[in-house]
């Protein structure tokens, strides 16, 4: 007995339709535009002593030597590059020269910036903690013990089944 290649393609072609359109069908999902919900956000503001005079702060990194010529360089170039200006803002910690490094104080600033913008977004929504499903927290500058996500849990007593990351 013997197969006529014009009757029955061989398997691989058949193989190859599949994964063809297995990937195509997958793309198209992906490309699909998914409903992005915003019920409201807030920002933090804070007050003026946290402001810093950029001119100054790089003499002052300059003067103590706390970073060399280089350094202070590249710092003030991706500064003046970045768009900032005299109404940005640093932690009370880089006020200092060399700045201070406590994991305590980190929290502390943490907890100020974080908290404060969770209360005003709970009362600009009037959403209850305990409707909260899913919270996610990214901070890029330091990781803490407990997490920032188990700050907010705790504090604001959000469900006990709550997905963080």
């Amino acid at each position: 007995l013997t197969w006529s290649t014009t009757t029955i393609p061989p398997i691989h072609h058949l193989w190859a339709f599949l994964l063809l359109t297995v990937i195509t069908v997958k793309y198209l999902i992906q490309r699909l535009p998914r409903p992005v919900y915003l019920v409201d956000y807030a920002c933090f503001g804070p007050n003026s002593n946290y402001r810093i005079n950029p001119d100054s702060w790089f003499e002052a990194a300059r003067t103590c030597q706390f970073l060399d010529d280089d350094s202070i360089s590249f710092l003030n170039n991706v500064y003046r590059r970045s768009g900032l200006g005299n109404e940005t803002c640093l932690p009370s910690s880089a006020h200092h020269f060399p700045p201070i490094r406590s994991l305590n104080i980190a929290r502390t600033e943490a907890e100020l910036i974080i908290f404060t913008v969770i209360d005003d977004l709970f009362a600009k929504t009037s959403i209850k903690p305990n409707k909260i499903d899913i919270l996610i927290v990214n901070c890029s500058l330091t990781t803490m013990i407990p997490s920032m996500t188990d700050m907010i849990i705790n504090r604001y007593k959000l469900c006990s089944d709550i997905r963080n990351m």
